[in-house]
């Protein structure tokens, strides 16, 4: 198809870049794209997901078992065919329509202040009357060009331009759920609560994004939104449940949808665990979250999967067995019944275990009542426990791990505090408590963090979506720069100071964003994106952290220096 290019984003992840232009013809055409690709790739296993954005469309795929030259090849005869049926005439998706194209009606009260803080600036600037303001955002339909950033946050286009109004020079440490916004030439909703730095003129009372509805997000990319306003009475008032069965109907709560419940997994409680103290920050995790990035659910899961998959090989758990992650310190806790468990990752040198002291990367007993000190880390950052057969929470968006961007998964949905107690588990039928579940036949696993003090990390890194954004010159300055790791890194980014690129302004119009992508943010400096990453953004990617690498990069504590290496492969 003529001016579609097909880059490697990452190791698992290819990018159809269609023309950069945020337009209905490309959205069709993406419309298209994705349903042709889902329908002829809906019997290999190997996809995991289809991500549509503004402009292009991230194929992710199972490294393991395809390769990329497999999903290109598929992904260039979908295009043959777009182009085999405008060339013959026919209109492009003929006879296999994308989804969507629903009109969403979105109550939204415009009127009250507490809901409205920045409507007087957006009239200001638009130099119009509150009334008018208000009569030009509703009288649009805006079609959802695509969903990501936030859980449930469409990206919408179709403002009329007089309504542009700049973003604010401090952006708000807190947005509430449901609040409707301007940034710039674009509008949009947020689900859930979350800082931003757009213009907030209104509100909705409904809930665009909840785990114990069926239909946990209202609308998706190809829909329409249509905004109507009503009175603070009417807001007030609201009926949700009336709202759902005429708008969609949908039932008012029916959590099947997102939870694997203990009851449908046949699981059992095989004892558990209480927190005693909680370390600075204990989540539950596992692999994290796959085929929900294109409603802006991100990967979540552990850091470092090393450690992670061999606290459970040495425990004799199913791979994807949930686990305890820990930063810097780790928790204490007491077991309620007896139960095996192994500790990795970060080195914790005096953990203890009823005031004996225990090793990492080995499997131990502990007898109910026994008590579980595990102090600070000596070397790395991140730690994994194990235990026998895994934590028990329910699963959302099939997975366990603790997404705190979303409140959902893990424990509640947050980071573990005195008092918690856990359930662990094992299934009825396939083997007994535990019973080795590892693949037969798997690599050995590193049982060392590599990460030291004073050395410089060296991160494997291949080319990403936007690696020809960049000259040459920044290129090489990239690749021989040292940065160091800064203390505002998390789950979401790794963050870095250093010298800057100078390679000016890197915006691009947001696509997806695969884990390890290095963003280049608009001072010319580096952020890895990581396991809590959002799914699409904004800044141009010049790289893309290798998983090997990134999991070094996981155990690596503020202060450290790292380096880039880009390999010379071309896509």
């Amino acid at each position: 198809m003529s001016g579609v290019k097909i880059v490697a984003a990452s190791e698992d992840s290819l990018q159809i870049q269609f023309e950069q232009k945020i337009c209905p013809e490309v959205n069709h055409q993406i419309s298209v794209f994705c349903r042709a690709f889902e329908l002829m790739t809906k019997d290999m296993p190997e996809i995991i997901e289809i991500v549509p954005t503004y402009c292009a469309v991230s194929i992710y795929f199972d490294e393991k078992i395809a390769s990329p030259e497999l999903i290109r090849k598929v992904a260039l005869e979908v295009l043959e065919k777009m182009d085999d049926k405008e060339g013959s005439g026919a209109r492009a998706g003929e006879g296999d329509l994308p989804e969507g194209g629903r009109i969403i009606s979105i109550p939204v009260c415009y009127e009250d202040q507490e809901f409205a803080p920045d409507l007087e600036k957006v009239c200001a600037h638009a130099k119009m009357t509150k009334e008018d303001v208000i009569r030009l955002h509703s009288a649009s339909d805006y079609l959802i060009y695509m969903m990501g950033f936030l859980p449930g946050f469409p990206y919408l286009g179709g403002m009329d331009e007089r309504l542009n109004t700049p973003r604010l020079e401090s952006p708000r440490t807190k947005i509430p759920a449901g609040s409707l916004a301007i940034g710039g030439a674009q509008t949009g909703l947020y689900p859930v609560e979350s800082p931003g730095g757009w213009n907030i003129i209104g509100r909705t009372p409904l809930k665009l994004f909840d785990l114990s509805r069926n239909s946990q997000f209202l609308y998706r990319a190809g829909d329409k939104i249509r905004f109507v306003p009503v009175s603070r009475q009417e807001f007030d008032s609201f009926d949700e449940k009336l709202w759902l069965k005429e708008n969609l109907g949908a039932p008012a709560s029916n959590a099947a949808s997102v939870t694997a419940s203990c009851k449908k997994e046949s699981l059992v409680c095989g004892g558990g665990i209480k927190i005693l103290e909680a370390g600075l920050l204990s989540t539950v995790q596992d692999s994290g979250t796959r085929g929900f990035q294109k409603y802006g659910i991100s990967q979540s899961g552990a850091m470092d999967m090393t450690s992670f998959k061999l606290a459970n090989r040495l425990c004799g758990n199913d791979q994807n067995a949930a686990c305890l992650e820990t930063t810097l310190s780790g928790p204490t806790l007491t077991f309620v019944n007896e139960c095996d468990f192994v500790l990795t990752g970060a080195v914790f040198e005096a953990a203890s275990l009823d005031g004996q002291h225990i090793e990492m990367n080995k499997k131990y007993h502990a007898a109910a009542g026994s008590k579980l000190s595990c102090g600070f880390a000596s070397k790395g950052l991140r730690s994994y426990i194990a235990f026998s057969d895994g934590i028990l929470v329910p699963e959302f968006f099939g997975s366990r791990s603790t997404n705190l961007k979303s409140k959902s998964g893990g424990y509640y949905g947050r980071k573990l505090q005195a008092g918690d107690q856990l359930a662990l588990g094992y299934k009825k039928e396939g083997r007994a408590p535990g019973q080795n579940a590892v693949e037969p036949g798997e690599a050995e696993l590193e049982t060392e963090v590599t990460v030291f003090p004073g050395e410089i990390l060296t991160l494997k890194c291949q080319k990403s979506s936007q690696t020809d954004f960049f000259d040459e010159e920044c290129l090489k300055r990239f690749t021989s720069l040292v940065y160091t790791i800064a203390p505002q890194s998390d789950r979401m980014g790794i963050r870095f100071t250093g010298e800057s690129l100078n390679c000016g302004k890197t915006d691009i119009i947001s696509d997806a964003i695969p884990l390890g992508a290095v963003q280049i943010t608009s001072a010319g400096l580096p952020v890895v994106m990581a396991s809590d990453r959002q799914t699409t953004g904004g800044y141009a990617k010049i790289a893309c952290v290798k998983k090997e690498s990134m999991c070094r990069l996981a155990q690596a504590l503020p202060g450290t220096k790292v380096r880039f290496n880009l390999e010379e492969k071309d896509d």
